[in-house]
């Protein structure tokens, strides 16, 4: 008696399913480019920054400057003239990219889950969590962007203003900075995603921002500046004076920058438990 065979073959081996990330990513880069909030907010960087730093270094070494504005603007008075256009850059786009990246997570974060529009995302067959992260991911690589483009035109602005054929080692070295400092007010701007998640409200977030900046400033005057993530890279580009920006180092960058992972994790976790939306 002959025994069966057995097949051997049961078909085709299961796939593993797609990762959703990239499903999440899609369909917040394509609310991106739609966001009124991004593009002005891109738009307002990419012109008022270079304005700024050449607008304030020319007021600097304007033969009419005088009184309280020549005082405010005297350590724009002297040196070269592009290594200082690119340093005003560097100061204000450490406090604008704050400004911009504070707006946007209130509105990304915050409106859909103030509306009660959240709940449509969550029937797509993405986790929580996932859409989350996407929106983080989004809003890094928006910032990132921002901050090229804008140290960019601050560069061609101070060109063109100079008559110059080259930047000086030293106006490369102030792009750098700007472009590490805006990098870093960005990525400060995502603990508010946190709070447009936790409270549901733009206005609150926006709120806790101008809450956040206003500590700042107390904290920069009892001294503890150095060592306070929303401080220090704005003290590293000079707005504090030389002795400030010498008592940031390394250590007190990467702590700024610690910021954003945690950041991130945070309203992953947020998201994972919302409720009732």
């Amino acid at each position: 008696m002959t025994t069966p065979t057995v097949p051997t073959s049961a078909g085709p081996a299961p796939t593993r399913p797609a990762s959703p990330l990239p499903a999440a990513l899609a369909i917040e880069t394509l609310k991106l480019g739609r966001s009124v909030v991004a593009r002005l907010a891109t738009a307002l960087l990419a012109v008022l920054v270079p304005a700024a730093a050449v607008g304030m270094v020319a007021l600097a070494r304007s033969p009419q400057a005088g009184g309280p504005t020549a005082a405010k603007l005297t350590d724009y008075a002297t040196g070269d003239l592009a290594t200082t256009h690119l340093t005003v850059c560097a100061q204000v786009l450490s406090v604008a990219a704050l400004a911009a990246g504070g707006f946007f997570v209130a509105s990304s974060f915050g409106r859909e889950l103030e509306s009660g529009t959240a709940g449509a995302l969550f029937g797509l067959a993405v986790p929580r969590s996932t859409i989350a992260l996407a929106k983080c991911l989004v809003t890094l690589a928006w910032t990132t962007a921002s901050v090229v483009l804008t140290v960019g035109l601050s560069v061609a602005a101070s060109a063109v203003v100079t008559a110059a054929s080259g930047a000086s080692f030293g106006a490369w070295r102030e792009a750098g900075v700007a472009v590490v400092a805006g990098l870093l007010g960005g990525g400060l701007a995502l603990p508010f995603a946190w709070v447009a998640t936790v409270t549901r409200s733009q206005l609150a977030t926006v709120g806790a921002l101008v809450g956040v900046v206003a500590l700042t400033q107390i904290v920069v005057l009892l001294g503890g500046g150095s060592w306070f993530p929303y401080a220090a890279p704005s003290l590293w580009t000079g707005m504090g004076g030389p002795d400030a920006a010498a008592a940031v180092g390394l250590p007190h960058l990467l702590v700024a920058a610690a910021v954003v992972p945690l950041a991130v994790g945070a309203v992953v976790r947020a998201w994972r438990r919302l409720t009732n939306v």
